[in-house]
């Protein structure tokens, strides 16, 4: 099993990543209204926080994490509604390693896409994994306002907003996640036209309210007629 970066940092996440999910704060317009009885992937759930949520909500939740540390924390947590969720760790892009073959509903991507490195490789597997018509939501770091409000002036802080690739900043929230792991900087277009070309349309787009928003939602829906899930 591949080790994951989380790994040496599981226990302080699991007490520093507590507050709500944005994808059920400031996007959850952006998901079908009625949650009851889907079958939801939750790419790279972590300590299950987004997944309990779903599972709280009557979503049927695989979680799926390369990190083992986390995975473990998530099912320490399990909630009442822990029947509703299946917590496997694996690699989310080698599908075959945990797929059952049964399509999903619609997947959520909690706050991670800049933590994975192939995220074309990851966005390739859930155009496998899900049904013709399922949709994907994911929250991510806003790939247009750096920083925590500090008002620095790119990703990565030395480069300009069209540099991208791995960074890592101790300006950048010095007591949290940044710091500690760095990130995969992309810019929005990318971010966008990656999703177009495996075979997505973009329903909407959610920013918290706020003078400068500091994380971004967005929602899409397979496109039932696009050769996407070819293994």
């Amino acid at each position: 099993m591949t080790v994951s970066a989380y790994d040496s940092v599981a226990d302080w996440y699991e007490q520093w990543a507590t507050w709500p999910s944005g994808l059920l704060d400031y996007g959850r317009h952006l998901l079908p209204t009625q949650l009851t009885g889907l079958r939801v992937l939750d790419v790279a759930c972590g300590h299950g926080r987004l997944s309990r949520e779903l599972a709280d909500q009557g979503v049927n939740v695989v979680g799926v994490d390369v990190s083992g540390e986390l995975i473990k924390a998530a099912q320490s947590n399990a909630p009442a509604a822990g029947s509703r969720i299946r917590y496997i760790n694996a690699d989310v892009a080698a599908v075959d390693d945990w797929w059952d073959g049964q399509p999903f509903d619609g997947a959520t991507c909690e706050m991670a896409f800049m933590d994975i490195a192939d995220v074309d490789a990851v966005v390739r597997a859930v155009a496998t994994v899900l049904k013709p018509d399922g949709w994907f939501a994911a929250t991510l770091v806003h790939p247009c306002f750096p920083g925590i409000g500090a008002g620095l002036s790119s990703w990565p802080p030395d480069h300009g907003y069209a540099t991208e690739g791995y960074w890592t900043s101790a300006d950048h929230d010095p007591a949290g996640i940044r710091i500690r792991l760095g990130s995969h900087h992309r810019m929005l277009s990318t971010y966008l036209n990656l999703l177009i070309g495996r075979g997505f349309t973009i329903r909407g787009l959610a920013e918290p309210p706020t003078a400068v928003p500091q994380f971004l939602a967005v929602a899409c829906a397979r496109d039932a007629s696009a050769a996407t899930n070819s293994r």
